[in-house]
């Protein structure tokens, strides 16, 4: 049995259907048992492994799709929508991702030599799943069994598995973006300011000069990280952001930033595929996001 197929097993034994949080942090399990569309969400900085089935998301105007034995890695908060494409009951859709932690990649680079790399501005990628990765993934799960060793192994590991991609193709992406004063580090600073102020207005300059960019740079930078414009980012975090206010205090759609409630009604419906008030009962009776 590969290293691949004895996680796909593990993952199996100890995850019920939909999202499954695991008491190690970062870490999440997913198990899905019929195709279904995904509601559009935030993804964070993540590396996702599919082990079964196959996967589609849509970022801006890019449509990735990864399968069993592929890795999809997330540079920057992504918002996308995307479905589950091949799943059933008797072959559930199964994946694990971890949430990305640059600080703990930057101190593990410290101990690695350096390495050329070609450059890229590109925030996401997909990769084959090599061996070694497997493996280390797989003693990450086998943990979830030993609560008692839990606790002290689980750093250990998720520094081995932060290493095995280090090593692996996507290693030069990642040392990218765990750079201090990177592009992918200047373009999450954006980023980070357009979460705190979605509903004001904003002028690129203002952004560029954030990113410590030039204005025809940052552009460029900005799309190839998140495969959307910088003004279309922060109306897509307006809407996430008025879908969770107005769900539980319904009231002025001016509070997050819209003065027409026209133009509010019509790039809701684009986004969230139903008009406001249909889509906010959804959400009211799901609760949160489901993030796969």
């Amino acid at each position: 049995m590969t290293g691949l197929e004895a996680l796909r097993e593990a993952v199996l034994t100890c995850v019920a259907d939909d999202l499954t949080t695991t008491a190690i942090p970062r870490v999440d399990l997913y198990r899905v048992s019929q195709p279904i569309a995904l509601p559009p969400a935030i993804y964070p900085p993540f590396i996702s492994l599919i082990l079964q089935g196959e996967k589609r998301l849509q970022v801006g105007n890019q449509s990735i799709r990864y399968c069993a034995g592929e890795s999809f890695t997330a540079l920057c908060d992504l918002p996308a929508t995307g479905e589950i494409t091949d799943a059933s009951e008797a072959s559930p859709y199964l994946a694990a991702r971890l949430t990305l932690d640059f600080a703990a990649i930057r101190d593990l680079l410290q101990q690695m030599p350096a390495t050329d790399f070609s450059g890229t501005s590109h925030g996401i990628a997909v990769h084959k799943v090599e061996d070694a990765l497997a493996d280390a993934w797989l003693r990450m799960v086998r943990l979830l069994a030993k609560p008692d060793e839990l606790r002290v192994m689980a750093p250990l590991v998720e520094r081995e598995i932060l290493f095995r991609l280090l090593q692996g193709p996507q290693g030069g992406l990642l040392r990218q973006a765990a750079a201090v004063n990177g592009h992918f580090t200047n373009i999450r600073k954006v980023l980070l300011w357009l979460r705190t102020h979605y509903a004001t207005a904003c002028r690129m300059e203002e952004l560029a000069a954030i990113a410590g960019m030039s204005l025809s740079a940052f552009h460029r930078g900005f799309r190839a990280s998140t495969g959307l414009s910088p003004l279309q980012y922060q109306k897509q975090l307006r809407l996430y952001a008025a879908r969770k206010t107005l769900a539980r205090h319904p009231g002025n759609v001016a509070d997050v930033g819209y003065q027409s409630l026209t133009q509010f009604t019509r790039e809701y419906t684009r986004l969230f595929g139903l008009p406001p008030a249909r889509s906010l009962r959804l959400f009211r009776q799901n609760g949160t996001d489901s993030r796969r």
